[in-house]
């Protein structure tokens, strides 16, 4: 009986091709799982930095994962702050939970994940004025950060594990920011790095000069939104309610008088002193709440220097505010905050009448 020495050779090829193949896809898995840059399975090995400059796609694995006792909670605005000085000043292990133009419900939601996972010390929370109007429904779901990264089995992790961006980009990337110090340590999330701040970069985002009143903007009735606002504030109280062992300080950032100012053209100025006041109000009668407030500082407020738009300024105003906070400064109370909001009605009168035209 004859053999075929050729047929014998493509099965030999055949199963070669098939085991090199099986070897390539296997590496593949472990080569993403070992340096896991989404930090899904576990924190860096080896004492390697960890490097979070992708918010949305870390997030849900930093929070699982890492160690910690502490968070730094808020929106992009948030992100600049040093978490290493928090974790100096307070003694604390801080992870920065971030989601930019993030609701109330998006930063409960990760909240009260890191909460089931560890007994937290401190919450330090950068409140936004316009979360506080947002509705009060989780948006991760339809966002662009994948749903597999908020599940915590691996059943649906194949598109993580057999990525060419993550394998060919994330990583590489990872490597080199690890090695050059970007986005490590306390400058989690950090954006600053190559960003204009200034007037003229600023002004980009409001064209006051474009703007022609005739006499005062009306009003907007905002009674229709109530529910919205009082929705938001509500949770926000039994969070802080259900954790009395946890130290939480809310730091209220200063936005800048363009935002101020287009509040007051768009007649929306009672509305958005009505959401501050309810928000504050409420967390000052809790007792485990300190509230820092920094909006009135009119020095960086009516300087446009310190902004890259509206909202955003440097990373320099955000260690003034942790600074301020470490040495008890700029806390409002019960018995101040009623002053305070005045003081805020006079510097938005002002704002509009005299200092927007400064740059306009």
């Amino acid at each position: 009986m004859k053999t075929n020495p050729c047929g014998t050779d493509k099965r030999k090829a055949l199963k070669r091709l098939i085991a090199v193949a099986a070897a390539e896809f296997v590496l593949a898995a472990l080569v993403v799982w070992f340096f896991d840059p989404f930090y899904q399975y576990h924190r860096p090995f080896f004492g390697m930095e960890a490097v979070l400059n992708d918010r949305d796609n870390q997030m849900p694995g930093t929070v699982r994962n890492f160690a910690y006792d502490s968070v730094l909670v808020g929106s992009s605005v948030a992100e600049n702050y040093d978490s290493a000085y928090l974790d100096q000043a307070y003694g604390c292990t801080t992870l920065k939970i971030i989601r930019a133009s993030g609701s109330i419900a998006d930063l409960l939601y990760y909240l009260e994940q890191a909460q089931e996972r560890h007994e937290l010390k401190n919450v330090f929370w950068s409140l936004d004025i316009s979360a506080l109007a947002a509705p009060l429904e989780v948006s991760l779901n339809r966002d662009t950060a994948p749903w597999y990264l908020h599940t915590e089995t691996v059943a649906d992790d194949l598109p993580y594990l057999y990525n060419k961006q993550i394998l060919l980009e994330k990583i590489p990337a990872m490597l080199a920011y690890a090695h050059e110090g970007i986005n490590t340590g306390g400058q989690a999330y950090n954006w600053a790095r190559g960003k204009t701040f200034g007037a003229a970069q600023a002004m980009q985002a409001y064209d006051r000069s474009g703007i022609v009143l005739e006499g005062e903007p009306s009003p907007v009735d905002f009674s229709g939104h109530l529910d919205v606002i009082h929705g938001n504030v509500e949770p926000l109280k039994n969070q802080v309610s259900a954790h009395p062992g946890t130290a939480y300080r809310f730091l209220v950032p200063p936005l800048s008088m363009m935002w101020w100012d287009c509040a007051y053209v768009n007649g929306e100025l009672e509305e958005r002193f009505y959401i501050l006041d309810q928000a504050v109000s409420a967390l000052l009668a809790l007792e485990n709440v300190e509230v820092y407030y920094f909006q009135n500082e009119d020095w960086i407020v009516c300087n446009l220097d310190n902004y890259m738009d509206m909202v955003h300024y440097s990373p320099e105003v955000n260690q003034y505010m942790l600074e301020r906070m470490r040495a008890g400064e700029n806390r409002v109370t019960g018995e101040n905050w009623k002053e305070t909001l005045e003081e805020l009605r006079r510097l938005a009168e002002r704002i509009s009448r005299e200092e927007i035209f400064r740059y306009y």
